[in-house]
């Protein structure tokens, strides 16, 4: 059966991307920046029977920017690329944002064109690499957007909010703008890498998935889910309490990480070319608890309450991301919003009974 090298495979994505090639009877190769989490990776229950017949190998590749995957990668048919640095810090971007998403992507790629046996490519990317970012999201209904859409800002944008300390966005902060922009400039720098290598003889397709926010059941090593990363902790935190905040929804897609991740398998296994807007649809903090409520009656006293019935997607409205590409090409098909939902929370709460929060 043939072999996937898959990066991060600590990430709350990546995790479930393994356990869905796992499941499709592939082999998967997964990186770690060092040897700390490994025996968490192997202690995940939904990994038990893949590691016992040797399915699922771990390397040790070092940091993103500079990682060795040499031996990792050798004879491999696939590769997915999810690893990326989630930094919000506003004081820096070259340095802090851009060199750790660019390098830490044309570093697989390079690997990947000196590998012959790589047939398929594929680099988890995100809606912030596709949007509008210049105006509030609340402020863009009637904008429609597709896969033909590239972030505004420039590196020359980043480089003068640095300088000068002025940020143009009444909307975001430096640091998002800067983790958007350099995810922009990582995912432009794949394209590059995989023209350069078919000048070389490399042959392999390029998918990059333009991920909305992932929401769903994490199977990743957690040690708490209030600090547990933002797909968890975002979430978690509307079942706090009645009076818990509810925040405001300033990207407004989701999908499920398990749709997210068959989108990654599917990608390979039909060598997909080109970008994917990975989006099930419209959501809202709001909409979440009070789903939540008549989905878990019995715990319906821990979710926020706010200001029930108020979404922003419905009223002001925002843009409209287009799925259809993923749809058609991939042949995906987005589970129910009340499914994520119900399974996100079910899994929370059995973390719980397990001394997590």
């Amino acid at each position: 059966m043939p072999t996937v090298l898959l990066t991060g495979i600590t990430g709350f994505l990546a995790a479930h991307v393994a356990e869905n090639f796992l499941r499709h009877g592939w082999t998967v190769r997964g990186t770690l920046r060092s040897s700390s989490k490994k025996e968490d990776v192997l202690r995940i229950p939904e990994y038990k029977q893949y590691i016992d017949s040797g399915k699922l190998e771990l390397y040790v590749t070092g940091s993103l920017e500079n990682g060795d995957y040499s031996e990792a990668i050798k004879g491999v048919d696939a590769v997915v690329h999810t690893a990326s640095p989630v930094e919000f810090g506003g004081e820096e971007f070259r340095e802090t944002h851009l060199a750790p998403a660019q390098k830490g992507t044309t570093t697989v790629l390079d690997a990947a064109a000196k590998e012959k046996s790589v047939k398929s490519v594929v680099v988890t990317g995100t809606y912030g690499s596709v949007g509008y970012h210049k105006a509030h999201p609340h402020t863009q209904k009637g904008l429609v957007l597709t896969e033909d859409d590239w972030n505004p800002y420039t590196l020359e944008d980043m480089d003068k909010i640095v300088e000068t300390g002025v940020n143009p966005s009444d909307t975001f902060d430096n640091g998002s703008l800067f983790y958007m922009a350099g995810k922009k400039y990582a995912e432009l720098s794949a394209w590059e890498a995989q023209k350069e290598a078919k000048k070389n003889g490399a042959e392999w397709s390029l998918a990059v998935m333009n991920c909305v926010m992932i929401f769903g059941p994490p199977i990743q090593p957690l040690s708490s889910l209030s600090n547990g990363g933002m797909s968890t902790e975002i979430l978690y935190a509307l079942s706090k309490g009645k009076n818990s905040p509810v925040y405001p929804t300033l990207f407004t897609y989701y999908v499920d990480v398990r749709d997210a991740a068959e989108a990654h398998y599917q990608a390979v296994i039909r060598h997909a070319q080109g970008r994917f807007i990975t989006s099930a649809g419209p959501w809202d903090f709001q909409e979440f608890a009070d789903r939540a409520r008549e989905l878990l009656p019995e715990q319906a006293e821990r979710f926020a309450v706010g200001t029930p019935g108020k979404y922003a997607y419905v009223d002001p409205g925002t843009y409209t991301l287009k799925n259809d590409k993923i749809k058609n090409e991939l042949g995906i098909e987005f589970r129910p919003k009340d499914e994520t939902i119900k399974d996100l929370y079910t899994k929370f709460f059995e973390l719980e009974k397990q001394g997590l929060n």
